[in-house]
């Protein structure tokens, strides 16, 4: 199994392929329902950069930035420049703590559904200064010696402040991040993918592709270290535009989870050949009998078209 160093934080060389990715997530989220997401996912041999910061609250509602037509950073660094966009994260230190800085133009939408409907809303400035700290060890997918990407995840704790429109947030709360590369079709085939935590106790990862019974990820706990999980047995209920508004898992047959969808956050998907998909996160309350805590989930719903009447 390829083991994470920590010279894997930066890019990797890549492979051939016009879907060779490397991407770098960031979730954070806390009781109230307010957090969010980042994703920088660079395809050099598309020589373009996809930049997303998803944010949702009670107090301003879901707010986006997503340009997917961001030219490729410069040299070693993960900072990225286009018109009305200024991003980096930066590595403070390897496996450890990582910072998040933006200055953007975002728009606000009425509704999930209108991601999917040209993301029509209020324009409006939006800022990110987070700090994310690591709070469990590295969890490793178990790919072969000889696969061309890799994948590896851990939980952590999320600190600083959010700007939107003319309002600053202070934010603390949890958050998974994520560090993979290699070939990413997104309009191929579909997965489930979730993260939570709850407290200082208990932090899952798991992922599902729909057409596999195999699970992958992990359950932590203090003591004793990432147990590798191997079954998700997964229920979804859709609401409008299909949605997600909640979801019931079983991990490895014996720890069952409810899932209520707080606020949804979708991405609209489009291949550079024209093939849609519809890719809907969301932040989550998550109820096990370890207590309640929050996180991230997405479906990737592949082949569903865009557009549509509001």
């Amino acid at each position: 199994m390829i083991k994470s160093a920590p010279t894997d934080e930066g890019r990797h060389e890549p492979a051939d392929g016009l879907y060779w990715n490397e991407s770098w997530y960031f979730d954070f989220s806390r009781a109230d329902g307010t957090g969010g997401y980042v994703r920088l996912g660079l395809y050099p041999n598309q020589q373009v950069a996809w930049y997303w910061a998803y944010l949702v609250s009670p107090e301003f509602g879901f707010v986006v930035v997503r340009d997917h037509e961001v030219p490729l950073p410069r040299g070693d660094a993960l900072e990225v420049r286009a018109d009305g966009l200024w991003a980096e994260c930066v590595c403070e230190t390897p496996m450890e703590h990582w910072g998040l800085g933006l200055e953007a133009f975002g728009v606000r939408l009425d509704g999930p559904g209108d991601a999917y409907r040209g993301e029509i809303g209020e324009r409006l400035p939006v800022g990110l200064d987070l700090e994310w700290e690591a709070y469990t060890p590295v969890y490793d997918y178990p790919y072969p010696d000889d696969h061309p990407g890799a994948h590896y995840e851990h939980a952590g704790i999320v600190h600083g402040e959010l700007l939107v429109g003319r309002d600053r947030i202070a934010f603390d709360g949890r958050g998974e991040r994520d560090h993979s590369w290699g070939d990413r079709d997104w309009w191929v085939w579909g997965w489930h993918w979730t993260s939570f935590q709850i407290g200082d106790d208990f932090a899952a990862n798991i992922v599902k592709a729909d057409e596999l019974d195999t699970a992958w990820g992990y359950v932590w706990q203090p003591g004793e270290g990432a147990r590798p999980v191997e079954h998700l047995l997964l229920e979804t209920h859709l609401g409008d535009d299909d949605v997600p508004t909640a979801a019931r898992y079983v991990i490895d047959h014996e720890l069952e989870v409810d899932v209520e969808v707080l606020a949804p956050a979708p991405v609209p998907l489009v291949a550079p050949d024209g093939r849609t998909s519809r890719f809907p996160r969301a932040l989550c309350a998550y109820t096990t009998s370890h207590g309640t805590g929050t996180g991230w989930c997405e479906w990737l719903q592949v082949g569903l078209p865009l557009g549509g009447k509001r």
